[in-house]
């Protein structure tokens, strides 16, 4: 994993994008090697909370010592799963909390909103109609009603082609993030 990131950002293969592909890289290498199964441990988050030792780093692995670049890659790992282990069991209970929050009834148009913004916490109108199978004003009073109950957000600010968030599973992934960087700054 070390090394195919490393290789990655040493050949630079985009004009911009790079950092950010070469991060998820290592998330997909770990799934791949069934290392993780049904999370991505962000690495990346770690290793950009201290970017300055990350970039030396990556420095020294193109001078030939390896060594260099894998004590920080360690230890960003090490963060990034502790830190994610906490999310994780806070993730898992938001969709009982939104059901509850919503006070929607069972088969109505938000309750069958509420496990689709689980598995997918950003969704545009588009995508929203397809998880509710039909268009009708009951599909926006459901979005309403959700928003209203802070489950999601709007957050295009437009009156077309909307978008949505899950606002909890959106801030607990902001907490993750700030987490694993303090997590670094004491290593």
């Amino acid at each position: 994993m070390t090394i195919a990131h490393a290789q990655f950002e040493s050949i630079h293969p985009f004009g911009d994008g790079n950092g950010r592909t070469g991060r998820a890289l290592i998330g997909a290498i770990l799934r791949r090697r069934g290392v993780t199964r049904n999370t991505v441990v962000p690495v990346g988050s770690g290793l950009l909370a201290r970017r300055d030792d990350y970039f030396d780093a990556l420095g020294s692995y193109r001078a030939g010592r390896l060594r260099a670049l894998l004590e920080p890659m360690l230890r960003s790992a090490v963060a990034a799963a502790e830190e994610g282990r906490a999310s994780v069991q806070r993730i898992k209970q938001f969709p009982r909390l939104w059901e509850e929050q919503a006070g929607a009834r069972r088969g109505s148009t938000a309750a069958l909103l509420i496990p689709a913004f689980f598995n997918d916490p950003v969704m545009s109108i588009a995508d929203v109609e397809r998880v509710a199978g039909r268009v009708s004003p009951k599909l926006y009073g459901a979005i309403a009603s959700l928003e209203e109950a802070g489950i999601v957000q709007e957050i295009t600010g437009r009156r077309r082609d909307r978008v949505w968030a899950a606002s909890d599973l959106m801030a607990e992934l902001d907490d993750l993030d700030r987490r694993i960087a303090a997590a670094m700054r004491q290593l």
